[in-house]
């Protein structure tokens, strides 16, 4: 093909002025020029070792070969371009590499210049009509102006596909970084920020799959306010509200990380304490119990306090969420009963 190729293309080298001169301010533009001839690589080399786009100057990476062209671009993600010659080692090999970047590697942003010496070998309709390319040029017809122009014009397509991708890309992460805070805020209690009854639902089950593996302990305790309702009705309710908030901060300030904390009612909380045990879960109840009753929390000018009733129980492997908490709510009960403002202990086994 040399001979020909030097007839057909040697016209190129008409123009020894640089179109424009680049400052190398900013990375070159990423150029893979496949051809096995290497008068045509030299060629391309000289008609755009000058020229710039965007202030961006032009790095050739040659390969002589589809199956060369394939490596270099596993190596080279960020070309941004590929002048490809039809004919190479097979008679279809620059048409092969076309599909393998389109279909195999998935690359539908990088732009694709044909360029063949033998256009009846592979007619310029049927090649645009099937392959995703950017031109089809005959080496014959081809002089540096049309050869810039041409580059420049698929280089400002590829920056435009860039441009919408990043912008997809920040729209896509913004989406799950909102998707992300309406999940987690679907798992929690508006007013106090705990868990709700669907977050303690997933976490007794995660908690319970764990015991079942690490063999250790589970216990939950159930809380609430004693005589809420005389808060509500004495302070009104958005003071009942910043009680409610008070004691989740007290009570998430005095529980381990991996404690979890949810609240099922209006004063009715539930905790569950992976790796605790019976003494160890009365343990960390006691703590709060006592925090809860030393706060004074103010409501405008004035304080108030409050205390809470708590109920213990163990729960086992095979025990449901409903089942412990009945065992717990169970004790709480008999807190109530015996005087509030203490811990009782589902003993059962």
């Amino acid at each position: 093909m040399t001979e020909q190729t030097n007839a057909n293309m040697g016209f190129l080298l008409f123009d020894e002025n640089p179109l424009t001169v680049a400052k190398n301010i900013l990375p070159p533009w990423k150029i893979l020029v496949v051809d096995d001839d290497d008068q045509v690589q030299a060629v391309t080399r000289m008609v755009l070792r000058h020229v710039q786009f965007r202030e961006r100057s032009f790095k050739l990476i040659s390969a002589c070969s589809g199956r060369e062209a394939q490596k270099i671009l596993q190596q080279e993600p960020d070309l941004a371009l590929a002048l490809v010659d039809v004919v190479m080692e097979t008679k279809t090999a620059g048409l092969d590499l076309v599909r393998h970047i389109r279909e195999d590697l998935k690359n539908r942003s990088i732009r694709l210049i044909m360029r063949t010496g033998q256009p009846g070998h592979a007619p310029e309709q049927s090649v645009v009509i099937d392959y995703e390319i950017d031109a089809y040029m005959a080496k014959t017809d081809i002089s540096a102006q049309k050869l810039v122009t041409t580059i420049i014009a698929s280089l400002r397509a590829f920056e435009y596909i860039s441009e919408i991708k990043a912008l997809n890309a920040e729209l896509e992460a913004r989406v799950a970084m909102r998707t992300a805070e309406l999940e987690k805020l679907a798992m929690l209690d508006a007013l106090t920020g705990a868990g709700n009854r669907r977050h303690l639902d997933q976490r007794f089950d995660a908690e319970i799959a764990i015991c079942r593996r690490d063999e250790r302990c589970l216990s939950i305790v159930m809380f609430d306010l004693d005589h809420f309702k005389r808060v509500n009705d004495t302070w009104g309710h958005p003071a009942g509200d910043i009680v409610l908030q008070k004691v989740v901060l007290v009570a998430k300030d005095l529980l381990r990380p991996s404690d979890f904390l949810a609240r099922i009612g209006g004063e009715e909380f539930v905790m569950l304490l992976p790796g605790a045990c019976l003494d160890s879960a009365k343990q960390i109840a006691e703590r709060i119990r006592l925090s809860i009753a030393a706060q004074n929390i103010q409501i405008g000018s004035e304080s108030l306090q409050v205390t809470a009733s708590f109920g213990i129980a163990n729960v086992t492997l095979e025990m449901s969420l409903e089942n412990a908490i009945v065992r717990a709510d169970a004790a709480l009960y008999r807190a109530k009963n015996g005087g509030r403002n203490q811990i009782v202990v589902d003993e059962v086994e």
